[in-house]
């Protein structure tokens, strides 16, 4: 049998590290994009005894290590072929880790003869994803703007999310430098180890801002005061991350980027997790293109990407060979 499971990227605005009985404690809000995507092929092959692995070295080792927490919980899998197709670049702030450690552990699950889960948030946490964030989590299940209300104060309660469906005309623009990636790995843990959380003052205006501007802007596809609304989101969350990541934004270029399409009037643009990329809402298709031709003139004589996406309103999909398997999306 041969399952392909494909998903987006995750891009999210700031985690909110509010104290454990804010509400918000690593919150935030994110959402489901169509591109860069993943797309991941296994296949069993119980008669070679090893598994073979199609991708980059980076992507390979990856690989190699989900598969060996995959066995850990489900110990009858055989050896498999896997062959990565289309793959989202690690520490660029777009949810890469997560992305692909859901995909290839739903592909292994179905592959394995299991159903794919309802709530994929414990086989998450199986596979060492969503320690603070679950916006990735919950995007991968269901796409969409997310809304993570954060870990709840009781153990015994469920995590809240919201889920809005993001409006099939507006676009994101993806900035990012090539040569730069955001922090992860021990610097990442010792930032968190080691900071304060977020002021209550501020924990409440950033809510008010979720509660009452973005996710009501969103409803009633009121795209001027959602663009404004999450670039004063970024804005409030990157002041936490300011001391770490040297400013609001993580890369001095993208930051000098950013003042001057502010300069052009071209506002919104807020960084996705750790950065280094930006994003920039545009309200249609020729507004994203004016906003990308105008990010690559100010850039010009230095190095970036500069992408148009759409909002992916369904969760992965999984496709299989055998007919009797369900195949699930959400939208």
């Amino acid at each position: 049998m041969t399952v392909v499971v494909t998903t987006g990227a995750r891009l999210h605005f700031g985690l909110l590290c509010g104290a454990p009985d804010s509400g918000w404690h690593y919150g935030g809000v994110g959402m489901m994009v169509d591109q860069p995507a993943w797309k991941i092929q296994v296949s069993g092959k119980p008669l070679t005894g090893e598994d073979f692995v199609h991708a980059d070295a980076a992507t390979r080792q990856r690989v190699q290590t989900v598969l060996a927490r995959f066995r850990q919980v489900v110990d009858d899998l055989s050896a498999v072929e896997c062959i990565v197709h289309s793959a989202a670049p690690f520490h660029s702030g777009l949810g890469a880790g997560t992305q692909f450690t859901l995909a290839l552990g739903t592909a292994l699950l179905v592959l394995s003869g299991k159903p794919r889960p309802d709530d994929i948030s414990g086989f998450a946490s199986a596979l060492d994803r969503s320690r603070r964030s679950a916006v990735g989590t919950y995007g991968f299940d269901r796409g969409g703007f997310v809304i993570d209300h954060g870990v709840p104060q009781k153990a015994t309660a469920s995590r809240v999310f919201d889920r809005v469906r993001f409006p099939d005309a507006w676009r994101m623009v993806m900035l990012s430098p090539q040569t730069a990636a955001g922090l992860s790995g021990d610097t990442e843990e010792t930032f968190f180890g080691r900071q304060d959380f977020l002021a209550d003052d501020a924990v409440s205006r950033i809510g008010q801002v979720i509660e009452a501007d973005i996710a009501d802007s969103l409803r009633g596809e009121e795209f001027h005061r959602f663009r404004d609304a999450l670039e004063s989101y970024g804005h409030l969350a990157g002041e936490y991350y300011a001391a770490a990541q040297g400013g609001v934004f993580s890369d001095r270029q993208m930051e000098q980027l950013v003042h001057e399409l502010k300069l052009q009037r071209i506002t919104g643009a807020v960084q996705s997790s750790w950065g280094p990329t930006v994003c920039i809402p545009a309200e249609s298709e020729q507004a994203a293109e004016k906003i990308r031709k105008a990010a690559q003139h100010v850039a010009c004589g230095t190095t970036i990407t500069a992408n148009i996406v759409r909002g992916l309103n369904i969760g992965a999909t999984v496709r299989t060979t055998a007919p009797e398997q369900a195949h699930r999306s959400f939208g």
